[in-house]
């Protein structure tokens, strides 16, 4: 069983401002998956899985993508296709859906890092 675990972070002035700075990327990484999901042949990227093998030409076209942990921003492209998923299962059982929005600095505030308990030290 996997499980997930929130917790408020009470960080220094210096490294909330970095913390920003990586949640701004991984924002501008969430509206470039979206932007590739609908200009892009569906065929090349129709689920999150193919959308990871997309991500090294990322960092070649757009450094700032080579600052944030890989399994990060691979998390982000992963959290585009789950909301994706979420909006087709709302569509499905007769809710009023529209599309993905892009997403500006508010509206996107938190990222997902996933630790490796063995290499994690508490």
């Amino acid at each position: 069983m996997e499980y997930s675990h929130r917790y408020h972070a009470y960080p220094t002035q210096a490294v909330a401002e970095r913390l920003e700075y990586h949640i701004d990327v991984h924002r501008q990484a969430y509206n470039y998956t979206r932007y590739e999901y609908q200009n892009v042949d569906a065929d090349n990227i129709g689920s999150a899985y193919k959308h990871h093998y997309r991500l090294p030409g990322w960092k070649d076209k757009f450094p700032v993508f080579s600052e944030v942990n890989s399994k990060a921003l691979q998390r982000t492209v992963t959290r585009f296709y789950q909301n994706l998923t979420n909006l087709k299962k709302k569509k499905q059982n007769g809710h009023k859906v529209g599309k993905l929005k892009w997403k500006s600095p508010t509206e996107y505030q938190s990222l997902t890092v996933l630790l490796n308990p063995l290499t994690a030290s508490g």
